[in-house]
């Protein structure tokens, strides 16, 4: 298919989509947030392991090179702020990642919404993604003539599976393995244990997984397939899957970060953020040694963000994905129909 008849195939869906972007920023404009922009180019990207930064050369006007990263997140530049003293941001932005998939629910090309509330908890996000997901709703429901035949009707908004779009359910990490596969995850927070379980279930592990390889063998193919209806926010990560969030005070071995699921679709990331600086270096230093075990790329950590986190604020910060939520919003069950010009179509 060409150019032209990708888009005009999909010019409903990319007017219903510029919409949601406006009532976005309207949604934090009237919270008092600030919109802010971060450089899409940076020198030094992030340590996650599982994320591969798109490497490219910039050259001066004296022909010296320079190595760039296209950001993976604009997490790092956003917290230097806050560090910096600004208050409630938000920003709407561009973001890469490479070896991902065309088409589905990825594109290496796409757009994150992210922001942080100053001396807000993951739970004040919880409540921010379920007020911004209704204000939505209520707001597309009124644009008739820019969403597809079939997709609106009786009052209900249907996801990419055909299911209504429910009201969220909490839950955290430790009940939903206990729920549905009666497993105590209490017992299982470290890499030894978790190995046990995984080898007691019949999966082929190997000796030098990580604890997230382990945790996601089982949490992918036994219990993410019990979330494909319904909308729900799950809470309480263990420790070693939030290198970025703050440890919780209430529940021992876990951490302060959330996810967010409709109907199987996983569209938003969540902490209450980590802001000792000692612990931060720490826990990237522990990034960088597993990025080498799996033979990715090392990058050097960011001093200028850890000493960011010296003067940042508490605070709680998300990054939700703005694809996957218009896929969601629309009923679009394929990326490609609500971008302009997806990979898939290069």
């Amino acid at each position: 298919m060409s150019h032209t008849k990708h888009i005009t195939r999909n010019k409903d869906h990319l007017q219903a989509r510029a919409d949601i972007l406006h009532h976005i920023r309207e949604f934090f404009w009237q919270k008092g947030f600030q919109e802010v922009e971060t450089p899409l180019l940076v020198r030094l990207p992030g340590q996650e392991p599982y994320l591969s930064p798109i490497k490219l050369s910039v050259h001066s006007d004296k022909k010296i090179s320079h190595d760039m990263y296209l950001h993976t997140s604009p997490e790092y530049t956003m917290k230097k702020m806050l560090g910096s003293g600004f208050g409630n941001i938000f920003s709407l932005c561009k973001t890469f990642r490479d070896y991902e998939s065309f088409g589905g629910a990825h594109n290496p090309e796409f757009t994150m919404l992210e922001w942080y509330r100053v001396g807000g908890t993951m739970f004040d996000l919880m409540d921010d993604v379920e007020e911004l997901l209704k204000v939505l709703l209520a707001k597309i429901e009124k644009l008739e003539a820019c969403l597809p035949v079939g997709k609106v009707g009786g009052g209900k908004r249907e996801t990419g599976n055909g299911e209504p779009v429910s009201g969220f359910k909490r839950l955290s990490m430790k009940d939903l393995w206990q729920q549905t596969i009666g497993i105590n995850l209490d017992d299982y927070l470290a890499p030894s244990t978790m190995f046990t379980l995984c080898k007691q279930r019949g999966y082929n592990v190997q000796d030098d997984e990580s604890y997230e390889d382990l945790f996601y063998r089982i949490f992918l193919n036994e219990i993410e397939p019990t979330l494909l209806e319904g909308t729900y926010i799950i809470h309480h990560y263990p420790a070693p899957m939030a290198a970025l969030a703050k440890m919780s005070e209430t529940a021992q071995g876990y951490a302060e970060r959330f996810e967010v699921y409709i109907n199987g679709m996983e569209i938003a990331n969540a902490f209450t953020e980590l802001t000792d600086a000692d612990e931060q270096f720490k826990r990237l230093e522990a990034e960088q040694h597993l990025r080498k075990q799996l033979g990715k790329d090392i990058f050097d950590i960011d001093m200028d963000f850890i000493e960011a986190l010296r003067h940042i604020p508490p605070c709680a910060g998300i990054a939700l994905g703005i694809d996957r939520l218009a896929q969601v919003l629309l009923g679009v069950k394929n990326i490609d129909d609500v971008l302009v010009l997806p990979m898939s179509k290069m």
